[in-house]
C-alpha cells in the first residue's frame, strides 16, 4: 500500500511505536526490522554440535567412514548458524537527519565468502548509504509468517528510495522499525507520519510521550531468567497477580534449563555483536546525542531543531 507523499498528512496520529534506538538533537535512529532476531540460530547451532559429536561417535563405532563426511557437512552448517548470530552488528539502523534532509542507512558488509562457516569471531566492515529525503517514498507492506501451524499477517513500514525526486527508478528499499502483528496497518502509517513531520519540520524530534526501543535479553540476569514470570527482573508484579500466575510460573520453572539456555544464547550474541557507529560527518549533522533514556524522557525537541526545553 503506497502512502501519501511527504508533504501530505497520512494519519492524524503520529507515533514511533517504540522503534527508536537513538535520539539526537536533529535526528532519530530507528531499529531495523530484524533487530530482535538474535540467539535463535546459535541455539540451534550448539545443539547441532552435540548432534555432530554423537554422529562421529556412532560413525567410529560402526566403522562407517561415509558417515564422517556427513558429519563434516553438518558441522559446517552448525558453525554457520553460530556465525550468523555472533558476527556483525546488533542492529542495522536507519537514521533520519533533519538538519541535512538526509536518510542514512547503516549496512553490514558481511564476511567474504571464504570465511563463511568457520570464522565465528570475524569483524565485518560496514558502510553508510545516504539519500536525499526528497527521494523517499513510503509503503506499508503486508506478508504472512507461520508460527507453528497458524499463519499470521504482519505489516511493516518500508521506504522506497528513488533515483531522483518523483522518479520511477527504485535504487534502495529498507524497512523501518519492527513489524506489526495481525495485519495492523495503522501502526506503520502512524510511524511514517511521525517521521514525515520530523523531516518536514512540522513536528518535534522527540516528545516525553514517546518511548525508545526496548530490546530484551541484553543483561545477564535478565537472560538467565527469560520466560520465567516468578524470577528475574520485574517478577514482583507477577507475584502480586494471584494463584493463577503462580501456578503458571511454577510450570514454567520445569522448563528453566531450556529457557535459560535460549536466553544465554541471546545474551552471548548481543555481547559479541558490535554496536553500529555513524561517521563523524553524520554525527556532526544530527547534533548532540545520542541521549540516554532519562534525558530523552525529560526533553522536548523543538520543531526547528537545535533548541531543547527541559520539562
Amino acid at each position: 500500500m503506497h502512502l501519501p507523499s511527504r508533504t501530505k498528512e497520512a494519519s492524524a496520529i503520529a507515533t514511533t511505536h517504540g522503534a527508536v534506538i537513538e535520539v539526537y538533537e536533529n535526528g532519530l535512529s530507528f531499529v531495523d526490522q530484524v533487530g530482535l532476531m538474535r540467539g535463535y540460530l546459535s541455539s540451534g547451532g550448539f545443539l547441532g554440535l552435540v548432534g555432530v559429536a554423537l554422529g562421529v561417535y556412532v560413525s567410529v563405532k560402526l566403522g562407517a567412514s561415509w558417515l564422517l563426511l556427513l558429519q563434516l557437512f553438518l558441522l559446517y552448517i552448525a558453525l554457520l548458524f553460530i556465525q550468523i548470530d555472533w558476527v556483525g552488528y546488533r542492529y542495522e539502523p536507519v537514521l533520519f537527519d533533519r538538519s541535512s534532509a538526509k536518510v542514512h542507512i547503516f549496512k553490514s558488509m558481511g564476511l567474504p565468502w571464504w570465511q563463511w562457516g568457520w570464522n565465528i569471531f570475524g569483524r565485518p566492515k560496514s558502510e553508510v548509504q545516504s539519500f536525499d529525503w526528497d527521494c523517499v517514498e513510503a509503503e506499508v507492506v503486508s506478508f504472512t509468517i507461520f508460527t507453528g501451524q497458524i499463519p499470521r499477517r504482519e505489516c511493516s513500514l518500508v521506504l522506497s528510495i528513488k533515483n531522483e525526486p518523483g522518479g520511477a527508478v527504485e535504487i534502495q528499499r529498507v524497512g523501518v522499525g519492527p513489524t506489526f502483528a495481525y495485519g495492523d496497518t495503522s501502526g506503520a502509517i502512524e510511524r511514517w507520519e511521525y517521521i514525515r513531520r520530523l523531516m518536514e519540520r512540522c513536528g518535534p524530534v522527540w516528545t516525553p510521550d514517546e518511548y525508545r526501543f526496548r530490546d530484551f535479553g541484553t543483561g545477564f540476569w535478565e537472560s538467565v531468567t527469560i520466560g520465567q514470570p516468578l524470577i528475574g527482573p520485574g517478577c514482583g508484579a507477577n507475584w502480586r497477580k494471584g494463584p493463577l500466575v503462580w501456578m503458571l510460573g511454577l510450570l514454567a520453572l520445569i522448563a528453566f534449563p531450556i529457557t535459560a539456555y535460549a536466553g544465554m544464547c541471546r545474551y552471548i550474541s548481543f555481547r559479541l555483536k558490535r554496536r553500529p557507529r555513524w561517521p563523524e560527518s553524520v554525527k556532526l549533522s544530527v547534533g548532540a546525542g545520542p541521549f540516554d533514556d532519562a534525558t530523552a524522557a525529560s526533553i522536548h525537541m523543538s520543531n526547528e531543531g537545535g533548541r531543547r526545553a527541559i520539562k
